[in-house]
């Protein structure tokens, strides 16, 4: 276990701290803080030094931090990212990547990097993240956590630094799933009771890409599911998982990206990790795109959504990989990051595109003890039937985490 405060490098340099609230739902819980948050009289770093320093301190504090500080969690410090939330791995933050303490000698997942550094090395009991592309559920993944990145708008953005608008949502990563429903009931306001999960579908061609462990720890979840009394039938999914949808979520990612953050790019992208600069790049020239080529990408997206729509269901889920394997090694190359990256697009592009709740489970492989993440993914609204289900699961005999 980490215990030291230097030990992770998960914090940024100017992090600060606030107490929560004498009394409320969260007393006693502690939470760390992705540095994109707004923190009255903090200036976020949006994951490099530059941000910062051509950027004024907030002059509030983001609502859904103010919820959890009002009911009696405190804040333990402020989270290191990737630069602009602009990355799946954790390596290109403000200054040394913080570490995965389950796996130390590879990278967290990111962008929401050190939150999950700081909640898998103990320092806290939960933390908020953003997700964008996987931001929340990929570091989960990787770090053997609990997480939920909610139905869009399902938690306040204002105070939050944009990446892409109508993709980002707030989101929150911990150790177990009660912690998870439970801050996440209070950061949205909203109680956490919720209608049963009625049927779990196994999407037989996506499992067919995976390895034959991932694959049957994904299974054997279902079949937990069923202990519980829901339905499991096979599936298909494949259509909303390919590399044509990954693209298709990238381009309409990277226009929105540079609507929001073109101007400021423009002018520091000197300053700017090497790949993000790549991908801030294709931002531009896709933001120069033919009006007939934007509209064309627009209709291929609300067609995946109606897509979706049909076959989406409040009492439904899907369980999906959030990435096909374990989290890139710190000394992994430019290629394989890259590949890393591409592969995680794809498992995590449905809740992106279509703006549904995706909880993960971090499952325990029953032989080797290796944990897993498998994404549940649901239909908009469905958020604390979701987190329900992780609770159930966690009760049974064998839980999901080993």
């Amino acid at each position: 276990m980490f215990n030291r405060y230097e030990d992770l490098h998960c914090y940024v340099p100017d992090s600060v701290q606030l107490a929560g609230a004498g009394s409320g739902p969260l007393q006693g819980k502690t939470f760390a803080c992705k540095d994109l948050f707004a923190v009255e009289g903090h200036t976020s770093s949006f994951g490099h030094a530059r941000w910062r320093e051509t950027h004024a301190e907030s002059a509030g504090t983001a609502p859904v931090v103010k919820r959890l500080l009002e009911a009696g969690a405190s804040m333990t410090g402020l989270t290191k990212l990737d630069q602009l939330a602009y990355s799946l791995i954790g390596n290109v933050g403000e200054g040394e990547s913080p570490v995965n303490p389950l796996h130390p000698d590879r990278f967290t997942g990111g962008s929401s990097s050190g939150s999950a550094s700081a909640v898998a090395g103990e320092l806290c009991d939960f933390a908020l993240g953003t997700d964008t592309a996987g931001s929340i559920r990929v570091p989960a993944a990787a770090c053997g956590l609990f997480s939920i990145r909610p139905t869009h708008g399902a938690l306040d953005p204002d105070g939050v630094l944009p990446l892409a608008p109508s993709f980002d949502v707030p989101g929150i990563l911990a150790r177990d799933p009660g912690t998870l429903r439970n801050a996440f009931a209070v950061a949205a306001g909203s109680p956490a009771e919720a209608s049963p999960i009625e049927k779990v579908v196994l999407p037989t061609d996506c499992l067919e890409e995976l390895s034959g462990v991932l694959a049957e720890t994904i299974v054997n979840l279902a079949g937990k599911a069923e202990r519980l009394g829901a339905q499991v039938e096979e599936g298909s999914f494949a259509r909303f998982t390919s590399d044509e949808v990954a693209d298709l979520f990238a381009r309409c990612q990277a226009r929105e990206i540079w609507a929001t953050n073109g101007k400021w790019v423009a002018e520091n992208l000197d300053v700017l990790a090497p790949d993000v600069v790549k991908r801030l790049e294709r931002a531009e020239s896709l933001s120069r795109s033919t009006s007939e080529e934007k509209a064309a990408d627009l209709a291929e997206l609300e067609r995946y959504r109606s897509d979706y729509a049909a076959i989406a269901d409040i009492g439904t889920v899907t369980l999906l990989p959030v990435m096909a394997g374990l989290p890139p090694r710190r000394d992994a190359d430019a290629d394989e990051l890259l590949e890393f990256r591409l592969g995680s697009f794809r498992w995590t592009a449905p809740s992106s595109l279509t703006g549904s709740p995706q909880v993960v489970a971090s499952v325990a492989d029953l032989t080797s003890g290796q944990k897993h993440g498998v994404g549940i993914l649901g239909a908009p609204g469905a958020d604390n039937a979701l987190l329900g289900l992780l609770n159930s699961f966690h009760g049974m005999v064998g839980a999901p985490v080993g």
